[in-house]
């Protein structure tokens, strides 16, 4: 079914099985069914334009992420499907992608829902009204340096902070109101109120975080349900290579 899940997505026989170590990984270190991981990293890397190399770089965020935030490795994959293409304007890539969404699911909004806040709010700050643009203005915070490319979420959030520091709570509420979704203010002031430390230690972990899935795989394996899983595996092995004797 995961093979399967590679061709549906236009994979080559060679392409499938160099994905297919990143999908076993995925779905060991989530607990997820190998077809679920391999539609999730298909997906995930077909809307973040990604290449194999990034991909595995991806996967290993995902299982750092999940270990340093209160979130799962199947919440981020839900969450990162549906924030989709938006993300590939992100400055920091898959690294700043993954440390938005761990800091959301920190303050109770994960998996899609997670995906769906990061979403509308960086269109907010991409694509702002006109009220919105002119509200930005006013404060003096941009979106977009001087090339063009988005500024990282922490530094534009930081600049919230700084400006709004000396509001009231009221004032804060309304100005925030004429830039982003009203729905979307919970999140907003989460990543707001989220300090620079710990932007940084998330940040900083999620980069650092080859080998992850790999090792989060192994420790998922090193229990009684790992042993069953393996035996099973070493059973299709040996009926496998019955079968081929036999043919």
């Amino acid at each position: 079914d995961a093979l399967n899940y590679m061709a549906l997505a236009g994979y080559s026989a060679d392409k499938s099985m160099e994905m297919l170590p990143n999908v076993l990984n995925l779905a060991a270190a989530g607990g997820m069914e190998l077809a679920t991981a391999s539609d999730m990293i298909t997906d995930s890397q077909s809307a973040l334009g990604l290449t194999t190399k990034e991909t595995t770089a991806l996967v290993d965020q995902m299982a750092q992420a999940s270990s340093k935030s209160n979130t799962s490795v199947a919440q981020l994959g839900e969450a990162i499907l549906k924030i989709g293409g938006t993300a590939k304007t992100l400055s920091g890539g898959t690294t700043e992608l993954a440390t938005a969404l761990g800091i959301l699911a920190d303050n109770g909004t994960k998996g899609a829902e997670g995906g769906t806040a990061l979403r509308n709010i960086m269109l907010s700050l991409q694509s702002p009204t006109d009220k919105a643009a002119g509200a930005m203005k006013e404060l003096g915070i941009t979106a977009f340096d001087a090339e063009g490319n988005m500024r990282p979420l922490e530094d534009i959030f930081q600049d919230f902070n700084a400006v709004l520091a000396d509001a009231s709570d009221a004032e804060r509420a309304n100005v925030l109101n004429n830039i982003f979704n009203k729905v979307d203010l919970k999140n907003v002031n989460a990543l707001m109120d989220t300090n620079v430390e710990r932007w940084h230690e998330l940040s900083s972990a999620i980069d650092d975080s080859s080998g992850a899935a790999q090792q989060m795989a192994n420790t998922q394996l090193e229990n009684l349900t790992g042993d069953i899983t393996l035996f099973k595996s070493a059973l299709e092995g040996v009926k496998i290579a019955i079968s081929d004797e036999l043919t």
